[in-house]
């Protein structure tokens, strides 16, 4: 694939005119972001070990399969996934935070800007959450798709295998789940810009936050989507509605969850007006949703939707200034996800190799999301012929 280059860990948002861009720093890791994680505890059909097998995806390292010898001073930088065969269990630890793995699992451990991210793909992965606060600004677990926030907790996820599907079981205190529910207009979207043929019509999503307390299971992707008629009448079931709910932010004492909702809730908003065919009215919203979710998941990929969003609504907005920003995001956006596109094919040909499928449908889910974002990237800068390649490539990933 002539389009993939090398691997990039994380990328950074810069601050330019006023506006945050995205900035790409090939190999650049923060000194937070390179060796946070530690294996404090290795179980083998429930007795304690001194070594176990291990798959171990690692970021700017070639992925490995085997024995791994306990060594609690061994540190694992942000990124790396861990997976646990039969009979075995470990404890990662981080920031006084504790996640326990149990045998068939896997877990992808991220320290962002601001805290931990514990992405459970495959599995079960409890979390023993103490004072959260005192060492980080938030904490978040999920499956990828659903995220829940917690503070001085002990909770559960399990990722269901080749499924969007979660459970989130809460032991103690009390999870704020975040989801995204499906949004669906039954009119035909005015958005003028001319994307390729193979392009597939995008989901709009709300975000709906559920509490979930000591004794409470919640399974995700059981809540109906939001119907509305027209353009005209979302709009107005959510425009008051999301400003109104984003008085009670307080960013000298932020409620992460609360931001994350907004973060989606604004991403709707601005791409409402976008498809309604008002691209000046996205922009505010847009803007909001791409700093809000600066603050909870820069490296996310909702975080890159928002930000395509608002470089669509900066070009068709008609003014130069504003076309030259939209046009940079996109071209900032590209150069990120091609520098990582080509670890993520490296890592999906190594689960393949150890017919590790569960493994490999998560890959092929990230794939499908770079490789339309790639695509999306490119019509906005009117490159058809990139563009296609990306959305064959979003066909291929797709085949399950």
């Amino acid at each position: 694939m002539d389009t993939i280059i090398g691997h990039t860990e994380c990328f950074r948002l810069k601050l330019w005119s006023s506006i945050f861009l995205f900035f790409l720093s090939l190999n650049a890791i923060s000194q937070d972001g390179m060796a946070q994680f530690q294996i404090i505890e290795m179980l083998f059909n429930g007795q304690r070990v001194t070594t176990v097998n291990l798959t171990i995806l690692s970021p700017n390292e070639p992925p490995f399969t085997g024995p791994v010898p306990y060594d609690p001073q061994k540190l694992y930088r942000s990124g790396t996934t861990f997976k646990t065969p039969d009979g075995t269990s470990i404890v990662l630890f981080c920031k006084g935070q504790k996640q326990v793995m149990q045998p068939n699992s896997a877990l992808k451990l991220s320290f962002v800007k601001n805290g931990i991210k514990a992405e459970t793909l495959v599995g079960k992965v409890k979390h023993f959450l103490k004072d959260v606060k005192s060492s980080l600004s938030f904490y978040k677990a999920g499956n990828g798709f659903t995220w829940a926030h917690a503070e001085g907790t002990i909770f559960e996820v399990e990722a269901f295998e080749k499924s969007k599907k979660a459970k989130f079981s809460t032991e103690q205190g009390t999870i704020s789940i975040i989801e995204e529910i499906p949004v669906n207009i039954n009119e035909k979207a005015k958005n003028q810009i001319d994307r390729s043929g193979k392009a597939e019509e995008r989901q709009l999503t709300s975000s709906k936050r559920t509490y979930n307390s000591a004794g409470d299971e919640y399974i995700t992707n059981n809540v109906q989507a939001f119907e509305y008629a027209t353009f005209d009448e979302a709009l107005e079931a959510f425009d008051n509605e999301t400003y109104k709910k984003d008085e009670a932010v307080d960013l000298e004492n932020p409620d992460y969850a609360l931001i994350e909702e907004l973060a989606g809730d604004f991403t709707l908003l601005g791409g409402l007006y976008l498809e309604d065919g008002q691209p000046v009215m996205a922009i505010d919203p847009l803007r909001k949703a791409s700093d809000y979710y600066q603050l909870t998941d820069p490296e996310g990929y909702l975080t890159l939707e928002s930000f395509l969003y608002l470089a669509e609504a900066l070009i068709l907005s008609e003014d130069d200034k504003n076309r030259i920003e939209g046009e940079t995001i996109a071209e900032e956006i590209i150069k990120m996800l091609e520098n990582i596109l080509g670890d993520e094919v490296e890592n999906m040909e190594y689960a393949l190799g150890n017919e590790d499928y569960d493994l490999v449908w998560d890959i092929k889910n990230d794939l499908v999301v770079i490789c339309e974002y790639l695509g999306w990237s490119y019509d906005l800068l009117d490159d058809r012929e990139n563009a296609n390649i990306y959305y064959d490539f979003v066909d291929q990933y797709s085949d399950d």
